[in-house]
């Protein structure tokens, strides 16, 4: 257990949810307040960082993570004084890092008689010094949020647990009075109102009649809580986070109209692509049907076999669709459809009685869908061929699957314990179609290699990158 998890075990469990909750606010403190912020917990009379975060919104003086550290009275002396005292400590002595001046307010976190933790905030002067309207009510409204998280966790309005938020980009900031009186309403904020069919401003007006502000802001005044919310205005979808203040609410909004466009055109668009391949896979099954019945009826032992063959390669092929079917992207997972394929390979060859044992092992991840369906051809032919012509007439020995990923390639390899090659082998000379098939797929299409060996039997394997696919 580190430091951190160590320090936070040793509080008590109400203690722990609060400064939880705080850690998990602290990047909206961060935005709000264009400064660090930091969450820090005493351990032997010695201040230590369990949560931390540097503002999106300017340059931060603190520019990585002090998670863990243990930090000095000379770094920062109003947190000491601030968890001594249980009281606010604003610093007045200028420091500076990283060319950045700033100075340090600290606030206590938990019971005034007994904190058990302090934040600290840094303010960089270039930002203090000369503020615009709009960073005096941000930091305003940062030091707001970092007071109601001081006396303890904002609880979320609709479900029994902690809220947290922060801020994203484009979002816009109101600030509410508790009477539900518009203080303060950020440029964003303005313009995501108007689209949303509001005329005017919203400054100086009450906050139900912001689009949707009568379910999304009205409930949390004059509450402790936080709530999250969508609500869909003159064609518009807007997300709210509003925090309940002790004297009104910070609330954040944003316009997600052309996010949620976006998402419901992906959803049609998955909901088609699957209904592709189920459609694909169907098709494939009739074919294999036709094939099977054409085979039945045929009079010719060679044609029959070659049929056969065949129907094994098209079900192999609607294999991978069925799984592309039930996916919810355009990859499968390879081992599984290779388990299917090869088992429909060892029951039409061999029959569920027969002394050929095939032992498929390994697993490969996610492939894109165009070479899950060449592989899982290759895996069919392979296997097929092992049967057939490597274990052959002796009616019993052992097929051995193998799959694995070795970096950005798959390497499927597949070993049987028959009568091994022939001499002078040469797949490129070989009259097999199915050997054929597979030296085709492999080295043209997937841009693969294939090597035959083994002493006891024979070793095909076969290496083809799909790292180009998944992208």
């Amino acid at each position: 257990m580190d430091t951190t998890a160590r320090l936070l075990a040793a509080l008590e469990p109400p203690a722990q949810v609060h400064i939880g909750n705080v850690g998990a606010n602290l990047q909206l403190a961060a935005d709000l307040g264009y400064g660090d912020v930091a969450l820090l917990v005493p351990a032997d009379g010695s201040l230590v960082v369990v949560a931390d975060a540097r503002p999106t919104t300017a340059a931060a003086a603190i520019p990585v993570t002090r998670a863990g550290q243990v930090l000095p009275y000379g770094e920062e002396p109003e947190a000491y004084d601030s968890l001594a005292g249980g009281t606010l400590v604003c610093g007045a002595h200028r420091r500076t890092k990283r060319g950045i001046a700033f100075t340090s307010t600290a606030y206590p976190v938990g019971p005034s008689d007994r904190p058990y933790a302090v934040i600290v905030r840094h303010l960089g002067q270039s930002v203090a010094e000369a503020p615009g309207k709009m960073e005096v009510a941000f930091m305003r409204l940062a030091d707001r949020v970092l007071d109601r998280l001081r006396a303890g966790p904002i609880g979320d309005l609709d479900l029994d647990e902690p809220y947290a938020t922060t801020r994203t980009a484009g979002d816009g900031v109101l600030e509410v009075s508790l009477e539900g009186t518009v203080v303060y309403a950020s440029p964003n904020a303005v313009n995501i109102m108007r689209a949303a069919g509001m005329e005017g401003t919203p400054l100086g007006g009450p906050a139900s009649a912001l689009p949707g502000g009568a379910t999304a802001v009205a409930p949390v005044l004059g509450t402790d809580s936080g709530r999250s919310s969508t609500v869909e205005v003159a064609g518009r979808v807007l997300a709210y986070r509003t925090i309940g203040l002790v004297d009104g609410a910070l609330v954040l909004v944003e316009d997600v109209t052309d996010a949620r466009r976006r998402e419901q055109e992906l959803r049609v668009k998955e909901a088609t692509i699957r209904e592709v391949h189920h459609r694909v896979k169907n098709n494939l099954q009739t074919i294999a049907s036709l094939l099977r019945i054409q085979a039945r009826r045929s009079e010719s032992e060679e044609a029959a076999r070659a049929l056969a063959e065949a129907v094994e390669r098209v079900s192999s092929m609607a294999v991978v669709h069925e799984m592309l079917a039930e996916s919810a992207d355009e990859s499968v997972d390879l081992a599984s459809a290779v388990r299917t394929v090869v088992d429909m390979v060892r029951r039409g060859l061999a029959g569920a009685e027969s002394g050929v044992a095939v032992v498929v092992t390994g697993e490969t991840g996610l492939v894109p869908a165009q070479a899950a369906t060449s592989l899982a051809l290759v895996a069919a032919e392979l296997v097929h061929n092992a049967i057939e012509h490597g274990i052959g007439e002796h009616g019993s020995g052992s097929v051995k699957v193998t799959m694995r990923r070795v970096g950005d390639d798959v390497v499927l390899e597949v070993r049987d314990d028959g009568r091994g090659l022939p001499g002078g082998f040469s797949v490129e000379s070989s009259a097999n179609l199915g050997l054929a098939i597979v030296r085709t797929v492999v080295q043209d299409d997937l841009r693969g290699t294939l090597a035959f060996g083994g002493r006891r039997g024979t070793t095909v394997t076969v290496r083809v990158p799909v790292s180009e696919r998944m992208e």
